[in-house]
């Protein structure tokens, strides 16, 4: 077998099946994106210069580029073929996981036996934060996952079906005391896992702690979401962790970032957005010049970089964005970031557009979740530029623009079947959706390399996570997570651009956590 992860695109006409590969762009990840293995050892991340058009050379568990080895012919490798020799590169078990998604393709395994119950707490139906199109993903994967793959613990390359998952879903306003409720609700089910979505509060932890029940979490945003030691939050990019810093990175350093300094940072003016913007932009903002200690290797690095104090707050589904667009540019910024829900983001963009602002003049770098790609289309030239920091990978809804098999393979394969089992184009092509999916399939894989199938067991595979395959992007790891955000499994972030019709990758791997190295919590102002 092959030594590269190269051979998987072998496996990739083999899978194929009646698979229709969209052209939208991508709502979670990158459209060309290289993957590595590379762990996070210094503050200077991995880049490239330009957009990635053609495969990039791949990079090995130590950082080290190597040549890839040339092709070989269709026959060295059959659907059902486990290919271990990719698990430096692609995380531990992805040679199994591909295999069993390769494999079902021409023998689905039905699922067998008592449903393991998992549950799902997600906002929907209001106003402040609504995202159905997160649990239509989950509920999506699990049917595909108890149809094809076998059910939880199912094994399609052995022929061993797994237990059927039933999801249960708690669906919450925007209150503390809804996200209670829930969580209540919840534990009354006995469930195996809890997937939290995205939680405003974070107070639902300790309901869950007290009952024994683990919980996975697909976007951190909160305190909790990043601290609370019996909570796994394995979202691709590590929500504001991650996402919020690399916005700060890709805002201030050297090309092929934006060398900014004075960066606007309006912000989402939620219970999560005060603490993501607080101790995740204008922390790192002060850390670089020098302002709040901290003991990253560019502390104080940019003595002269303007911001606006305590940034600029934006409430969710604000009617008139004009005095906080107004009070952005009149900063005179050389560089904007800017998170929130997708409907808001675009207002924004509606509302820097009417006074005069492109993407040419001053360069907007925005998180993935503001991804939309209705929206982006409906803006035309106002989105043409614009840059995203999203989860470090592959996009999962562009696979003709994806170089990496491993991760081509795993768009074509949520493109395909999140259409199959019921979700409509427009809520497959969202950021929230994509999340979605790779969640519960990451739940799926980690149940069956479990010592056995018990929540116990779960939770332990989980804490001994390190360099771990996850589905459409960069190997994760909880035993790898950093104090004080001791559940944040994944970090690692891309910068990607809209052309206008698919997103490009500018920079496949970074972070921006060192900005926050040595700092103290910081989740409201000072």
């Amino acid at each position: 077998m092959r030594k590269s992860s190269k051979a998987l695109r072998l496996l990739v006409p083999v899978a194929a099946f009646a698979i229709i590969a969209s052209a939208c762009g991508d709502d979670s990840g990158t459209s060309n994106a290289t993957t590595t293995a590379a762990a996070e050892t210094t503050a200077a991340p991995e880049t490239t210069a330009a957009a990635e058009t053609t495969a990039a050379p791949e990079t090995t568990a130590a950082g080290a580029e190597t040549t890839m080895a040339p092709e070989t012919t269709a026959a060295a490798a059959g659907p059902c073929d486990v290919d271990s020799s990719i698990d430096a590169t692609e995380g531990k078990n992805a040679g199994a996981f591909i295999a069993n998604i390769t494999c079902s393709a021409t023998k689905p395994l039905k699922a067998e036996g008592e449903p393991i119950i998992i549950g799902v707490q997600n906002p929907e139906g209001d106003p402040a934060g609504s995202f159905p199109e997160y649990s239509k993903a989950v509920q999506a994967a699990a049917d595909y996952i108890n149809n094809e793959l076998g059910g939880f613990g199912g094994n399609v390359v052995e022929g061993k079906a797994g237990r059927p998952i039933k999801i249960e879903l708690c669906t919450m306003a925007i209150t503390p005391g809804d996200s209670q409720r829930c969580a209540n609700e919840l534990v009354g089910k006995k469930p195996f896992t809890v997937i939290s979505t995205l939680n405003f509060f974070g107070n639902q932890f300790p309901i869950y702690s007290q009952a024994g029940v683990s919980v996975v979490v697909g976007t951190p945003i909160t305190v909790g979401d990043f601290t609370d030691p019996s909570t796994f939050s394995i979202g691709a990019g590590g929500g504001c962790l991650g996402v919020h810093t690399g916005l700060v990175w890709a805002a201030t350093q050297p090309a092929p970032f934006m060398a900014s300094k004075n960066v606007a940072v309006p912000w989402a003016d939620t219970p999560p957005g005060v603490v993501c913007y607080y101790d995740l932009e204008q922390k790192p903002l002060s850390v670089l010049r020098g302002d709040v200690p901290g003991s990253s290797a560019l502390a104080g690095s940019i003595p002269d970089l303007e911001f606006i104090k305590d940034g600029v707050a934006i409430k969710p589904a604000t009617p008139d964005i004009t005095p906080q667009v107004t009070q952005v540019l009149a900063a005179n910024p050389t560089s904007i970031i800017f998170s929130a829900q997708g409907a808001d983001c675009w207002n924004f963009v509606d509302g820097l557009g009417r006074q005069g602002w492109t993407p040419d003049k001053i360069p907007l770098i925005l998180s993935t979740s503001c991804l939309d790609f209705e929206k982006m289309k409906a803006a035309g030239d106002l989105a043409k530029g614009i840059y995203f920091v999203g989860a470090a990978g592959g996009t999962l809804t562009n696979p003709d623009a994806i170089d990496n098999p491993r991760i081509k393979l795993e768009a074509e394969t949520y493109l395909a079947k999140a259409a199959e089992y019921g979700m409509d184009s427009a809520d497959i092509t969202k950021g929230f959706a994509a999340q979605g999916w790779s969640v519960m399939m990451t739940v799926w894989e980690q149940g069956g390399l479990a010592t056995e199938l018990t929540p116990d067991a779960f939770k332990a595979e989980m804490k001994a996570t390190q360099d771990n395959h996850i589905y459409g992007s960069v190997p994760f790891g909880c035993a790898d997570a950093k104090a004080p955000y001791v559940a944040v499994c994944n970090s690692k972030v891309a910068l990607l651009q809209w052309d206008g019709t698919q997103m490009n990758t500018i920079v496949p791997v970074f972070s921006g956590t060192d900005l926050i190295a040595g700092t103290v919590l910081m989740p409201g102002p000072a």
